[in-house]
């Protein structure tokens, strides 16, 4: 089992910045792909850490072309040497998932993909809702929207693996999961939240419920977390590509834009009263640039063999549930995957 990064001294309030500047060689030249990016969130930062090391191209992708286009110039204005492209990718409906995807792979300049960070996400939907899918809206945007896209771009992820001189282990897949997994594991018998919830490791008061949105949220962490296991076990002994899951910290951005201003302040001061640090958006992306740049993480006897971890704070967190880490719930979530978007992928 992997038990160390390669900075032990990065934390909790390193920046992405810092962590790309430690790392240059992994990024000056690539292309790498960030979805959910706005001005405002953990996206426009990982984008802005990549650029600041001379990427050679980030696409930019997220639901509002308006926005895109206001990360587009910023990012133009402080790093003129870093190309961007734009891409309107709605992750809540698989047919804006094939859309989006097809648009990636018609861009013949654009050969190979580097690096793949899954940032985008939603959170705190009030009540329970479907997507046009049918499938809970957590889940479906997550998850299954990440899944299908990542799926469905891969020849590209796997030529950058095999570019004359590529190293294994440097074309990555980041999935920014939460420590929210803790909430939920995947509810193979009703991954819809129609049933009550009497085996969610939540408050006794919450469990005769059928609609938990901290626990659909939860679910659809611990999906992203097991999409990365699912990954490796097929991409990293084949091509050399790895795949990490993270925990970005706890960080105000619009990803609790459903919530009410009045229950969104009083859940900030619930976790302040419980111990939780607010990270800036700069120290909110630094994990993910670990993930997609660092060298391997190392086992005990200095080997890797391809198996996924999941990171905070830049370093990997041991304090794990089995239900996210498990090598057979993930291989269990990708023929469920497969199943909710009605195709089978290999690679």
């Amino acid at each position: 089992m992997p038990s160390t990064t390669t900075h032990t001294d990065f934390g909790p309030h390193t920046t992405a910045l810092t962590v790309a500047a430690a790392f240059p060689s992994s990024i000056s030249g690539k292309a790498i792909l960030i979805t959910g990016v706005n001005l405002k969130g953990l996206g426009y930062a990982t984008a802005e850490a990549f650029a600041s090391q001379n990427a050679a191209l980030i696409i930019i992708a997220g639901r509002t072309p308006s926005k895109l286009q206001e990360c587009a110039d910023a990012l133009a204005k402080q790093y003129p040497n870093t190309k961007t492209r734009l891409l309107e990718l709605d992750l809540g409906t698989q047919k804006s998932v094939r859309e989006a995807a097809a648009r990636v792979n018609s861009w013949d300049d654009v050969p190979t993909i580097d690096i793949v960070v899954n940032n985008a996400g939603i959170m705190n939907v009030p009540t329970r809702q479907l997507n046009e899918d049918g499938i809970e809206r957590h889940f479906a945007t997550n998850h299954i929207g990440h899944f299908l896209f990542t799926s469905l771009i891969m020849s590209k992820i796997i030529a950058a693996a095999q570019k004359p001189g590529a190293v294994k282990g440097a074309t990555r897949v980041v999935n920014v999961s939460s420590t929210g997994a803790n909430y939920s594991p995947i509810r193979w018998s009703d991954i819809n939240w129609e049933k009550p919830t009497g085996t969610l490791p939540l408050e006794e008061a919450v469990k005769a419920e059928s609609y938990i949105h901290q626990g659909a949220y939860g679910q659809s962490k611990t999906a992203n977390s097991l999409f990365s296991l699912g990954l490796n076990e097929r991409l990293y002994e084949k091509y050399g590509i790895l795949s990490f899951a993270v925990h970005p910290g706890v960080i105000i951005t619009e990803l609790s834009r459903e919530v009410p201003h009045d229950q969104f302040q009083a859940g900030i001061e619930m976790l302040k009263s419980r111990g939780f640090v607010f990270k800036e958006l700069g120290a909110g992306a630094s994990t993910s640039l670990v993930a997609a740049t660092g060298p391997e993480v190392k086992g005990e006897d200095g080997e890797w063999d391809g198996r996924g971890v999941f990171l905070s704070d830049c370093q990997i967190l041991e304090n794990t549930k089995i239900w996210y880490t498990s090598w057979s719930q993930a291989e269990k979530l990708w023929a469920k995957s497969e199943e909710l978007v009605g195709e089978k992928f290999v690679f």
